[in-house]
């Protein structure tokens, strides 16, 4: 499916000829950031990667609370990574983001069907945005043909504006332009189309784990199908961790920002499973409402990302809980890399890490 044309608004957008592109993946623990090149022939290579962790409290709920400490994160990250970058894409997420699937009917007679197409969304967007759509930064793009030919279903997205403006603004006085606005869970749609081969028949999920909200996005027969967020995140798996394994806050932190590896013994594996617990409720929540949706679809293969993949033994345990094969989407399956851009990070627990911004990054090549 080819969501190139999908972007919110962004005023600082334009075309130009660029060979490095940068996507700037904001989360409620660390901001991260990567840098990919494209060479004459298309090939591309990762060549640029690092994160930053944030105070705690400086983005809660997706909205951010320390602007100061956050603008101050964002210019040390791209100081040390790549500070030649002007231009990112970013994405947004969360209770100020609407995403919706909707059915229009297919434009007949005069006029220009595009603008057919947008207008029957506009009417569609009154209807489900009780604050009105001059409220909002609003988007869609099209699934494909509906129930009939008579109908199209398209994905509707819509983002409070003083959300956008409150990113833009910060992003902007961090040094860099925001080029382009995405959503995490279509970046992490676009990394999967990149690197995987879409199947054509069944239904697969993807799923980023972040902080303290996870995206998934849900592809049937080929195709996008709908993206949904997942209250249960990393957070609560530390959390339940942190108990079960009597840590202090130190101990804790040191895992959560990788600085010390987990044990692979029975205890911790015992300790994961149990503190997977949340986690798989969400997402078997979010599994079921696909399945009510669909009357009746069931998700075959979870294919996950984000930071709370570098706890050892989570992908097996959300598999044992949901009953579905789970793994790791690879992010760097068609890009190239030197493994030294991580420094001394694992290459799989890089991969989960970096999913978004390299998603965010793949899309900014789109319009460079």
């Amino acid at each position: 499916m080819d969501l190139s044309k999908f972007k919110l608004k962004s005023p600082f957008a334009k075309k130009k000829k660029a060979k490095n592109v940068a996507g700037l993946d904001i989360g409620s623990f660390e901001v991260k950031l990567t840098v990919l090149h494209s060479d004459e022939k298309g090939n591309v290579s990762l060549v640029k990667a690092g994160k930053r962790p944030l105070p705690h409290g400086t983005i809660v709920d997706k909205d951010v609370r320390d602007r100061e400490g956050l603008i101050f994160a964002l210019q040390s990250l791209v100081d040390e990574v790549a500070p030649d970058i002007t231009e990112v894409a970013f994405s947004l997420s969360g209770h100020k983001v609407l995403v919706d699937r909707v059915e229009i009917r297919t434009p007949t007679g005069k006029g220009k069907p595009e603008e057919q197409i947008r207008e029957s969304i506009m009417v569609e967007a009154e209807q489900r945005i009780p604050t009105g759509i001059d409220s909002v930064q609003l988007d869609y793009f099209e699934l494909g043909q509906g129930k009939d030919e008579k109908h199209i279903q398209a994905m509707l997205v819509a983002a409070r504006n003083e959300l956008v403006e409150d990113y833009v603004g910060i992003i902007m006085d961090s040094g860099v332009v925001p080029i382009l606005i995405d959503l995490d869970s279509i970046a992490l749609y676009n990394l999967f189309e990149f690197n995987h081969d879409i199947p054509q028949e069944g239904c697969i999920a993807l799923v980023d784990i972040g902080h303290s909200l996870s995206n998934a996005a849900f592809i049937l027969d080929g195709r996008l199908f709908s993206i949904r967020d997942i209250s249960n995140a990393a957070r609560g798996v530390w959390d339940r961790l942190q108990t079960e394994l009597h840590l202090s806050s130190d101990d804790l932190a040191e895992l959560m920002l990788g600085e010390v590896p987990m044990d692979e013994s029975p205890t911790i594996r015992k300790a994961v499973n149990n503190a997977s617990e949340d986690l798989g409720i969400g997402m078997s929540m979010a599994f079921s409402y696909l399945e009510n949706m669909t009357g009746g679809t069931k998700v075959q293969k979870v294919f996950l990302s984000g930071g709370a993949l570098g706890i050892t033994f989570l992908v097996d345990a959300l598999s044992n809980r949901l009953g579905i094969p789970c793994e790791l989407i690879d992010s760097l399956g068609r890009i190239r890399f030197d493994q030294a851009v991580f420094g001394e990070m694992p290459i799989d627990f890089a991969k989960a890490v970096y999913a978004i911004s390299i998603g965010l990054a793949l899309r900014a090549r789109e319009i460079v």
